[in-house]
């Protein structure tokens, strides 16, 4: 697992953060919790290498294993009531949707806690048939069906299975299932399309516009988004000739400002001087400049690797890492609050980069 030894360590990491934060609140031994996580976690992964050497009929055993593990989530998911849990990433899609069916403007709509939506309008909209059946929860399983599909079509049912695997054991992953967030189903989303892209490779050059248009509705979802597109197409921008470039940004500038119109022509004061509009939520727990600046480095970092894509994961994913370390350390200094598990620090932005990982451990290319 040479190559595999970076995503593997800060998968770990990631998620014996969860399990010390977690299990420090019902327990004076979360430190032996913590242990007995990695011990658990690092046989894991090493079986995904010992899983690279079998010649098993892994696609019914992918299909199998993920079918009884989403039954299984979705049943936990639907014994616990959304109204006690005590985070609102459900309910800032849920209320917002239902403001939008009563004609009632809807980013005024506060989720279960009181607090206020966050979520780009293009995530709000996809949304849409899951809010129908009365959860919105569900993305997230519409979203691993997508990832694992990609995986087992572009890559094999092997590697589906073992990201599959690290999903099923990953703390963080199924605590944001059981809370309904959809933070995780929103980088699993982008993993996907990522995934997607490279192996049809669909090039900058010949679909500027086509990718432009994505870029910005991905950026529609939230912020974070751009890095991994970013580090995908990063370097084929710069040989682009100007004209193109500047192409290229207008359109993705364009089609993000598009998805806002209807809600800035219904209530432009409202969206965009209210105290807790969606673009303030956003930034909230990051700097925009440190995003920029982000997304600028991520170019730099392909093109010194001349687009070495076989790395794509790893760097996509340490960049997001990176982006929340960085951004928790610069509110940290200027707030002076030094303690990681207080309300003021959401550690479940490090999920943002847990597909990447995975995807990275998970192919026989890395190890």
């Amino acid at each position: 697992m040479r190559k595999a030894l970076i995503p593997a360590i800060l998968y770990l990491l990631i998620n014996v953060l969860f399990v010390d934060k977690y299990t420090l609140r019902i327990t004076e031994w979360h430190y032996l919790c913590d242990v007995i996580y990695l011990i658990l976690g690092s046989g894991l992964l090493f079986a995904a290498t010992w899983l690279h050497k079998q010649n098993w009929p892994f696609k019914p055993l992918l299909w199998v294993i993920g079918s009884i593990y989403m039954a299984c989530m979705i049943v936990i998911q639907y014994q616990i009531d959304p109204m006690s849990l005590q985070v609102d990433r459900w309910s800032a899609i849920h209320y917002f949707l239902d403001n939008l069916f009563q004609g009632i403007y809807p980013y005024a709509a506060q989720t279960h806690l009181g607090g206020y939506g966050s979520p780009f309008p293009v995530w709000q909209m996809l949304h849409i048939p899951f809010y129908a059946i009365g959860n919105v929860g569900l993305s997230f399983f519409a979203a691993l069906t997508l990832f694992l599909y990609i995986l087992a079509k572009y890559e094999s049912p092997r590697t589906a299975l073992i990201a599959l695997l690290l999903i099923a054991a990953s703390p963080a992953i199924n605590y944001e299932i059981v809370v309904r967030s959809d933070l995780i189903t929103n980088f699993i989303v982008v993993c996907s399309l990522c995934e997607w892209l490279r192996h049809r490779n669909i090039s900058l050059e010949q679909h500027t516009y086509a990718l432009a248009v994505l870029a910005g509705l991905l950026a529609s979802t939230r912020f974070a988004a751009v890095i991994p597109i970013a580090f995908l197409y990063g370097y084929e921008f710069l040989l682009l000739n100007w004209k193109r470039q500047v192409s290229f940004i207008c359109i993705t500038g364009i089609t993000f400002a598009l998805t806002f119109l209807p809600f800035a022509l219904w209530d432009g004061a409202q969206l965009f001087f209210f105290e807790y509009n969606p673009f303030v939520l956003q930034t909230r727990q990051g700097n925009p400049i440190i995003l920029i600046i982000f997304a600028l480095l991520a170019i730099g970092v392909t093109v010194y690797k001349k687009n070495d894509l076989q790395y794509f994961n790893i760097y996509a994913g340490a960049f997001l890492s990176l982006l929340v370390v960085i951004t928790f350390t610069y509110n940290m200094v200027f707030s002076g609050n030094y303690d990681l598990y207080s309300s003021a620090f959401d550690i479940t932005y490090f999920n943002m980069a847990l597909p990447f990982y995975i995807c990275a451990i998970a192919k026989p290319s890395t190890h």
